[in-house]
Parts: C-alpha cells; sequence; structure tokens
C-alpha cells in the first residue's frame, strides 16, 4: 500500500500486478476431475497436429528448392556430359537442403514435444485412476 498516496495518486516504482476474479484458473492434471481429462486430451492431440501441418507449410519452399536443384544439377551433368564441381555442388546443396528439410519436419519443436508429453500425462493419470 506504500504506492498509493492520500490524494488518489499511485506512484510504481516496480512491479504492480492486480488479479482480481480471474477468469482463467490454472490446475495441474493430477487435480482435473476425469470428464476435464478426457476433454483436453483430444485438444492437446489436434494442437500437435495443427503445428506438425504449419511446419509443413513453412517448409514447403525448402522442399521445392531441393527438388529444383536436384533436376538443375541433372540437366547440368546430361548438357556438359561430364561430372563437374558445378554438377557436385548443385547435388551436394540438393541433398543438404533435402535431408535438413525431412529432419526438420520429422523431429518435433518444443511445442509438440510440451502438447505430447501432456498428452501423455494425462493418459498416465486416466490409466492409474483405471478410467481406460
Amino acid at each position: 500500500m506504500r504506492d498509493f498516496n492520500n490524494d488518489g495518486e499511485v506512484n510504481v516504482q516496480g512491479d504492480f500486478n492486480i488479479n482480481d476474479n480471474p477468469q482463467t484458473e490454472n490446475k495441474l492434471y493430477i487435480h482435473c476431475s476425469n470428464e476435464e481429462l478426457l476433454a483436453d486430451r483430444p485438444f492437446r492431440a489436434g494442437n500437435y497436429k495443427i503445428e506438425q501441418k504449419n511446419k509443413i507449410q513453412r517448409l514447403k519452399p525448402f522442399y521445392a528448392l531441393t527438388v529444383l536443384l536436384a533436376f538443375a544439377a541433372a540437366i547440368w551433368a546430361m548438357y556438359n556430359g561430364k561430372t563437374d564441381l558445378i554438377t557436385i555442388l548443385m547435388g551436394g546443396v540438393s541433398a543438404f537442403l533435402g535431408f535438413q528439410s525431412f529432419k526438420a519436419t520429422v523431429e518435433p519443436n518444443p511445442f509438440q514435444i510440451e502438447e505430447q508429453n501432456a498428452v501423455n500425462e494425462i493418459s498416465k493419470i486416466l490409466k492409474q485412476r483405471r478410467v481406460e
């Protein structure tokens, strides 16, 4: 209360947070009812799938560039009739981009890991409660 003056002025010199009747209440999964857990699990699994689709959308230009470089290297080699440094570099860059794009598609990002852990925790709690 030291930040409030008698004349109604507020002098805040640091962090000042007021939470009055918060709209959302955070609960641990262990404190949730079976119905809440059963309702939250499809939502979390859906988040995982949505993030995977978004990740594929973001990586589509890299897929196209990989295919374009591979075709360019093949056409260049066919045109010259021999393998030279340019063909090797274009093929190497194409293989590298393809591998990195595939790796980024397959490996889950931190958000997906968090959502998958939540789904696993919900399933574990439901099994412990003998709901499933």
